[in-house]
């Protein structure tokens, strides 16, 4: 997976801020200078400089990583935090990331013993209606999530409300560079067809539009996608099929997006006479990814996919 640039030390950030002293008009009870953040659910006084960072949802969690920052704990779906590593730099050191329960459920007794100075949320509504009890912890800022289309946004409002933008800058630079070293890479992928099917079940599947997380990365490419794929509400990231619909998945290249749950299900799919008739399957152009990648709403993710792309792609022809 490529990664974004090194991420400052901790210690860099503290001294890029700028630290008052006790008798700041605006020093907070740490003793920091401190800037006013309206967001979500309110408004919060944010320390200029967060040294205990909390995060409850994971693509916060990666965008503040990529912002250059160290948090020191966050939700995971699993008590161990494996599912973390889709979202983090492979070298992170997950261990010493205190878990604090899931994104749906937070644990506010380990959170405060995680002792934060700072908790950065989303407006799900599990954490719209803890934020309270988490404003009792920390100065507590409610980011606005409205689903896949918001990653990009995510990470420059995190950015605004550390009052580091110009990271947000650093972060889009570098994605829009790669865009269009794959870009360059597949010569003219406008005259590439990709498909995108997700295997939700052994007996559904859907169809990711150019909404969807991984539609809107092709779509910065300047692939095409099959008809079929595109749908007319352009909020609507996805189109469920049922099997006999297979030969509309069908398209120059397909990748069939699943995870390690839904492995039997793609096997069982993939295998069957409807999905073998596709001319895209019996040119081999049948591209197994990660959906925990493909699906993850990150700029890291999206990193991924023009990985994926380009390695599947290079130079390719209809």
């Amino acid at each position: 997976m490529r990664r974004l640039a090194t991420p400052l030390t901790l210690a860099a950030l503290i001294a890029l801020t700028a630290c008052g002293g006790d008798d700041d008009p605006a020093a907070g009870e740490t003793g920091g200078t401190t800037h006013t953040v309206v967001h979500a659910q309110g408004e919060t006084e944010v320390p200029d400089d967060p040294q205990r960072i909390a995060v409850l949802w994971r693509p916060t969690l990666s965008a503040l990583v990529d912002l250059g920052f160290e948090p020191v704990a966050t939700a995971a779906e699993t008590g161990d935090g494996a599912d973390l590593a889709t979202f983090l730099p492979d070298d992170f050191p997950v261990e010493d990331l205190e878990i604090v329960g899931a994104t749906n459920e937070p644990d506010i007794e380990a959170l405060a013993v995680a002792d934060p100075d700072l908790i950065v949320s989303v407006d799900i509504a599990a954490l719209a209606d803890a934020y309270d009890d988490l404003s009792q912890i920390a100065p507590t800022v409610s980011l606005t999530w409205d689903g896949t289309g918001s990653w990009r946004s995510h990470v420059e409002e995190l950015a605004e409300a550390l009052g580091v933008p110009e990271r947000a800058d650093e972060v889009v630079a570098e994605y829009d560079e790669h865009v269009q070293q794959v870009r360059d890479a597949v010569g003219d992928p406008g005259a590439v067809e990709v498909s995108l099917v997700r295997v939700q079940a052994a007996d559904v599947l859907r169809l990711e539009t150019p909404a969807s997380f991984p539609g809107q990365v092709l779509d910065d490419v300047g692939f095409a996608r099959p008809a079929g794929q595109l749908e007319p509400d352009p909020d609507r990231d996805f189109i469920e099929i049922s099997l006999e619909l297979i030969p509309e998945a069908d398209g120059d290249v397909v990748f069939v997006l699943a995870n390690g749950e839904n492995t039997g299900a793609r096997e069982t799919i993939t295998s069957s006479a409807l999905w073998q008739n596709l001319p895209a399957a019996q040119a081999g152009k049948v591209v197994d990814a990660d959906y925990d990648v493909w699906g993850s709403s990150t700029y890291r993710g999206a990193h991924a996919i023009l990985d994926d792309l380009e390695a599947a792609l290079a130079e390719a022809t209809p």
